[in-house]
């Protein structure tokens, strides 16, 4: 068996806590803390108590203690594979590599469902340099606990090498239960986690993730500044994703959806009315109030250079519908309308010059208030 690094140590105290509060119910509980009630109850909840004050004092960093502790549940309840991976956890943390090794190896014989077995033996995989094994053994702990309180730790591990960002791929790839802890419910993670583990989800082939499956993970980048790894995140795994602009006829509005930046975003002020155009496409407007209205708006993600933007803004009858305009912008709601040229029939162009200042730019349609329904369609962006 390899020897564990000495990071693995407090990744197990991390895991006892979870051990702790799974832990115990009736006379258990009062054993917990008052661990000198353990001998009034029978053997096999003894046993829990006896696990319970291990699983206590491992939290607090007291590898002998828990030892102890866990010796007890042992001669209590041999069989049960909580009180061997408690023991082996105190060796651990006391620095006895040698007979926490024994220790998770007996309980590794009763199956593959305690936690603090897993986690060892995932260490020992990393530390031998077999990632493949490791991530196994991961997937073990997260189908039963998909939400860890210490699964960030856990996935930080693989998220370090390449050879370990693919191993955990191949386990994703099988859409585990803990899908949804590591995309979606991710918590308040730096850029450089949010970054891994973007790249490999979009490294990922064979069954398509769908767009709602990495949408949360897109918008957490975005929010955080990883413009550039949210585009390639979404490319990757959304099949109606677009390099330029997304749905550029309006085919599949998104109300009442989870807004993403690389598809419209409808706006919801009372100001604003909108319907779905024809079966071909297209988006009705109309504006009442006072002044100009954004109507909708994506995110794209032009490389620095000079553009043509085109699109169509027609009236009920077929003609230009002067209040209508364009924007693109680095900053949301930027009411700088693009200069626009009347190309006849409704058709509109502008150019604009893209220059570095942000990675993601703001492409959003106005309306002036009217009284008739105004008619987008038809948008494209083109370098010249």
């Amino acid at each position: 068996m390899a020897r564990l690094r000495p990071s693995s140590v407090a990744m197990l105290g991390g895991v006892a806590l979870f051990a702790a509060l799974a832990l115990g119910n009736g006379l258990d509980r009062l054993s917990a803390t008052r661990p000198g009630a353990a001998q009034w109850v029978p053997g096999p909840l003894r046993a829990e108590a006896w696990r319970a004050e291990a699983a206590r004092l491992l939290g607090a960093g007291d590898g002998a203690g828990a030892t102890e502790m866990a010796t007890q549940a042992v001669r209590a309840d041999p069989i049960d594979p909580r009180s061997t991976a408690l023991l082996g956890a105190g060796q651990l943390t006391d620095r006895k590599a040698v007979p926490a090794d024994r220790s998770f190896r007996v309980a590794a014989r009763f199956g593959w469902r305690d936690p603090l077995t897993q986690i060892y033996f995932m260490n020992a995989g990393l530390a031998g340099g077999q990632p493949r094994l490791a991530a196994l053994r991961l997937d073990a702990v997260l189908r039963q606990a998909p939400f860890l309180p210490v699964r960030d730790m856990l996935f930080a591990e693989f998220e370090a090498t390449p050879e370990r960002r693919a191993a955990l791929a191949e386990r994703l790839a099988m859409k585990p239960s803990w899908t949804e802890s590591y995309l979606i419910r991710s918590g308040d993670l730096p850029l450089p986690t949010l970054q891994a583990r973007a790249a490999i989800v979009a490294s990922m082939k064979g069954p398509d993730w769908n767009c709602d499956t990495v949408e949360p993970l897109v918008t957490k980048l975005i929010g955080k500044g990883g413009i550039g790894d949210a585009k390639q995140l979404w490319l990757a795994q959304c099949s109606y994703a677009s390099p330029g602009i997304a749905d550029p006829r309006f085919t599949r509005l998104r109300r009442n959806a989870n807004p993403v930046a690389f598809e419209w975003n409808l706006a919801d002020s009372g100001d604003v009315a909108l319907t779905p155009g024809t079966s071909e496409g297209g988006l009705l407007a109309r504006v009442s109030g006072p002044t100009s209205l954004p109507i909708a708006w994506q995110m794209i993600t032009p490389a620095p250079g000079r553009y043509r933007v085109s699109w169509t803004a027609q009236t009920a009858s077929g003609g230009a519908a002067k209040g209508a305009g364009l924007s693109l912008s680095c900053q949301r709601n930027d009411r700088q309308a693009l200069t626009a040229n009347d190309l006849g029939k409704g058709r509109f162009e502008a150019f604009v010059t893209v220059d570095g200042t942000c990675p993601g730019r703001y492409l959003t349609l106005w309306l002036a208030p009217g009284n008739e329904d105004v008619r987008f369609d038809s948008l494209a962006i083109s370098p010249l």
